[in-house]
């Protein structure tokens, strides 16, 4: 019996952030995978993906965790489910992301662990809820308490960022009148006054002046500013004083301060309450609130419930003392805390919280925008005032 050569296995693998498939020998995957990616391999593939996993939307994920908890609950099986989704999305990546997902629980991992391997898009509390959920055996129920949590939340976020919105739209609107007016309107007036050699009144000067400045020195101006916001974002972003700055600024500007202080402590407690509710233990609430708080100053506050947990005391004794928490909450807080009832306390203070935040939200917009209105009438007609001031007395110069 003559000797039979055997062909070498032939593999595919697919690039998650980058797709493009290929035909490799093991050789070439081995080459492949000495770099710093991760292969999920099926029977007859491998799956890259790089160190922070695949991004997709929250809303997407708000809409995986609903299914994926109807699915569970029916009695259809984690990878089955996972397939399904993958095969009626219509976006790759969470196509993507799904199949790395229902292969690695294929190949032993838990869910939980496999959602930690994409992180930019499943946060950290959604992971803690999933890990409880496995260890009580209450998947479904962990998972529809998670799409609640997920979807008050941004519905929340939404609320904010539509009322800092349209302010932010009418004062831009009314900056760039403004400069339209100076730069554009206001030249052609001046030459009429200097031939006149009108005696200007205060305002009108000091428009003129700064147009000049505006009209003669722009190419200074607008790379200084250009550089100082970069340089101001920097000192933001990359330093602790700047961000403490930034996070007192918030929390401290006038009506839109108190709003801020409602958002982080409606969002601690919520968070609290829902992962505390699903059996994970209290202090780990505390440090995956404190970790995903996104101000210092209520970092610091859950940094100190963390030190009182730590040492055997109450949750609510820094509460009492500190000013970002209204005394009602601490005492509700303190009396559920006796009573054996943190979890379910605190859910409902969130949710009186949230929904006190919203009604401040639809009452400030409401205002806003004859606010704004004012605001930018007060601009513009200033300046239209200061630019006709002088033709009430034309009469009197062009006779001069």
């Amino acid at each position: 019996m003559g000797d039979k050569t055997m062909a070498s296995p032939i593999y595919s693998f697919h690039d998650l952030n980058n797709p493009v498939s290929s035909r490799n020998t093991p050789g070439d995957i081995g080459r492949s995978a000495s770099r710093n990616d991760t292969f999920v391999v099926s029977n007859s593939s491998a799956t890259r993906i790089g160190s922070a996993g695949i991004k997709v939307s929250r809303k997407e994920i708000i809409q995986i965790s609903n299914q994926l908890s109807i699915m569970i609950e029916t009695g259809v099986t984690l990878p089955e489910a996972l397939d399904c989704i993958a095969h009626q999305s219509t976006n790759p990546r969470m196509r993507r992301m799904m199949q790395d997902i229902s292969q690695q629980i294929q190949s032993g991992s838990d869910f939980s662990a496999a959602l930690a391997k994409h992180p930019r898009s499943f946060p950290v509390l959604f992971i803690a809820l999933i890990r409880a959920g496995e260890k009580s055996g209450m998947l479904p129920k962990m998972l529809n308490r998670a799409t609640h949590y997920l979807r008050d939340e941004a519905e929340i976020l939404r609320k904010v960022r539509g009322a800092l919105t349209y302010p932010g739209i009418m004062f831009g609107f009314a900056v760039l009148t403004t400069l339209s007016l100076l730069i554009f309107v206001l030249p052609r007036f001046t030459a009429l006054y200097a031939s006149k050699k009108a005696a200007l009144p205060l305002p009108t000067q000091v428009l003129m002046n700064v147009s000049d400045l505006l009209i003669t020195h722009w190419m200074l101006i607008v790379p200084g500013l250009l550089i100082g916001a970069i340089g101001l974002i920097a000192w933001i972003k990359l330093t602790s004083t700047g961000q403490k700055t930034m996070h007192w600024a918030q929390i401290h500007t006038p009506l839109l301060g108190n709003l801020f202080r409602q958002l982080h402590l409606a969002r601690g407690l919520r968070m609290v309450g829902t992962m505390a509710g699903s059996g994970v233990q209290l202090l780990e609430c505390v440090i995956t609130a404190r970790e995903l708080c996104p101000n210092s100053y209520f970092k610091s506050l859950w940094n100190r419930i963390e030190h009182q947990l730590q040492h055997g005391k109450q949750f609510s004794e820094p509460l009492f003392n500190n000013p970002l928490v209204p005394r009602s909450i601490a005492q509700m807080i303190s009396s559920a805390e006796k009573g054996g009832k943190m979890a379910s306390v605190m859910e409902q203070v969130a949710t009186f919280s949230e929904q006190e935040l919203k009604e401040k939200i639809t009452e400030m917009t409401r205002y806003i925008e004859p606010a704004m209105i004012v605001l930018m009438g007060c601009i513009i007609g200033g300046v239209a005032l200061a630019l006709m001031l002088p033709i009430f007395t034309i009469s009197r110069v062009m006779a001069q």
